[in-house]
């Protein structure tokens, strides 16, 4: 039968039916909302499938040999029972669009840094706490859903970051601050509704509505304080989390370019990333005299000058404010980073109208939360 497109959805099929061999040249195969429990071996020798829709079944693994549908473009096996993916799905080069959401997957392998045609990937609703790396290397990428990992705790930069990237959500995880490096490409985020975010990276204010601060009410950060970088917010108290990998932050106005030799160095380093991933080169890494430098190369840049005609990207060292809209009843802070005191003054003197600072200090790890002002 020279038909390329079967729609077998919603039949209450227990398997893949075999009458698929029926068909030449198929292409194209719905069979969502049944209950197949596995994909059969015979299934992985129909090379000429691109499209495979498994929504809705009773799926618990995705077979080693996947890997065989060589001409797969699009993978749909949302809303079933997976708890892993198996490796060998980082060999389906001519995938576009994947979408495992709904299962109960805690983490992605490594090796689908290898899809380099990804396009589209939907992860939301599983179990997540972390994110592999190796999936910046997916350069095609343009939409990632994120949302309901409830213990997603961060975006890796190098992620928010991909070069083509244009829709980004991950609303009610357990974010405990947001990337402040973002594509420039970006134009759809989803990602206010996260208990634990006290502040906004200036980046976000485009996509920001005021409708946003009737957000649920504001959970404090469970994971251990120790080791990281806050600074305390004197208008309202709030202490605000910085980028992890932040060593030092400066005040606007500064009487002198403070920024380091060793970031200056970690920029070049990224710049060979262009060619190689830095962050798999062992050999590098064994080299480095203290271990905080090897996670600072495996991160990447953590910020991008709020200067839009700069953008440079920051690591360790930079100009900070906390800043709110003037005239706003709005209660969000925002924050601005600066590679430069003369990026902070352009950026200060283009929006003196629309913002006004407020004063901060470096906050230290006895530094109690108190939820009524000032310590006496």
């Amino acid at each position: 039968m020279n038909r390329t497109i079967l729609h077998w959805s919603y039949l209450n099929f227990r398997d893949v039916p075999m009458d698929l061999f029926l068909y030449e040249d198929l292409e194209e195969v719905y069979l969502k909302e049944n209950f197949i429990s596995a994909i059969p071996q015979w299934l992985l020798s129909i090379t000429t499938l691109k499209f495979i829709h498994l929504a809705g079944n009773n799926l618990t693994e995705l077979p080693m040999d996947i890997y065989m549908l060589e001409n797969l473009e699009f993978l749909d096996v949302s809303n079933n029972e997976l708890k892993e993916l198996p490796p060998t799905l980082g060999l389906l080069l001519r995938l576009q669009q994947l979408n495992v959401s709904g299962n109960r997957l805690t983490q992605l392998p490594k090796e689908m840094s290898n899809l380099r045609n990804l396009e589209q990937l939907n992860i939301s609703k599983n179990r997540f706490r972390r994110l592999p790396i190796q999936l910046c290397e997916c350069v095609r990428l343009n939409e990632l859903n994120l949302s309901d990992n409830e213990n997603l705790l961060h975006i890796p930069e190098r992620i928010a970051n991909l070069p083509m990237l244009q829709s980004l959500a991950a609303d009610r995880c357990a974010l405990i601050y947001l990337p402040a490096a973002l594509s420039k490409f970006m134009n759809h985020v989803r990602i206010f509704h996260n208990t634990s975010i006290n502040y906004l990276p200036m980046i976000y204010e485009k996509f920001y509505q005021n409708f946003y601060d009737n957000r649920q009410k504001f959970t404090p950060i469970t994971i251990s304080h120790k080791g990281l970088f806050w600074v305390r917010e004197l208008a309202t108290y709030k202490r605000l989390l910085l980028p992890v990998g932040t060593r030092r932050v400066f005040e606007v106005p500064s009487k002198e370019n403070r920024i380091t030799l060793y970031d200056d160095c970690l920029h070049a380093i990224q710049t060979l990333n262009r060619q190689v991933p830095v962050y798999e080169n062992s050999a590098l890494h064994r080299l480095l005299p203290e271990p905080y430098m090897s996670s600072q190369i495996n991160n990447g840049a953590i910020a991008r000058c709020t200067t839009t005609q700069c953008s440079r990207c920051l690591y360790t060292t930079y100009y900070f404010m906390v800043v709110k809209r003037f005239g706003s009843s709005s209660k969000q802070l925002f924050t601005c980073n600066f590679c430069s005191q003369s990026c902070a003054n352009f950026w200060l003197a283009a929006n003196s109208r629309r913002y006004f600072q407020l004063p901060w200090r470096v906050s230290d790890d006895d530094d109690e939360d108190v939820d009524n002002g000032p310590r006496k």
